[in-house]
């Protein structure tokens, strides 16, 4: 069991790895504008899950805050060059504004154990989740589900790749899990609707 946790766990990584390229790619190529808000909220968070991750946590968990913590990090600083640079509305005011002030309740409690500093780093990132759901919902056809259908087969054997299934150790990956796929669902839905050619999913 060891053995298998350890495989499924090199092969969540990986998908992790790589599902960024295409999105970059597509970025190079302009199919897709991604804002810098956004990014920027994603690249922050991925730092704060990067430095609160507990030392007791499980080695797929923490593999996973370092690529959750470059990956946003990589997109962010493309945006500079190649993404859509819009003033921020409401709800982006709020998603920054909220998710640093979880950033800051978390460092008063960094040192805490349990689920506290986690639970605060989620919250956070679900602030910044926010923006790019309304974004994939409103607008399905200026975004590329490839990606986030790897967040969301990478989430899933992360988590069964946790030896210690314990709910501090697979809530991390899990609600990767449930947000990749929601924000991966309206954009495969319009595509199995508009009769999309598969290869246009990817770049």
């Amino acid at each position: 069991m060891i053995i298998e946790s350890y495989y499924l766990g090199l092969v969540a990584q990986f998908i992790f790895a790589i599902a960024i390229l295409p999105y970059i790619i597509s970025i190079f190529r302009g199919t897709v504008k991604p804002n810098q808000i956004s990014w920027f909220i994603w690249s922050i968070i991925g730092f704060a899950f990067w430095l609160i991750t507990p030392p007791t946590a499980d080695e797929v968990t923490k593999m996973m805050t370092v690529i959750f913590m470059v990956n946003p990090s990589i997109v962010f600083v493309l945006t500079l060059f190649k993404g859509k640079s819009t003033k921020p509305d409401y709800l982006e005011k709020f998603s920054l504004s909220v998710g640093i002030l979880a950033i800051f309740i978390w460092y008063y409690f960094k040192d805490d154990s349990g689920l506290l500093p986690i639970s605060l780093a989620i919250f956070a990132d679900f602030c910044a989740l926010l923006p790019t759901l309304r974004f994939v919902f409103k607008t399905p056809a200026e975004e590329k589900p490839l990606a986030w259908i790897f967040f969301f087969l990478g989430s899933l054997l992360a988590v069964l790749a946790i030896e210690e299934q314990s709910f501090e150790n697979v809530i991390l990956p899990l609600y990767i899990a449930i947000g990749s796929f929601f924000a991966a669902y309206p954009l495969v839905l319009y595509r199995i609707k508009m009769k999309i050619p598969l290869k246009e999913w990817i770049i």
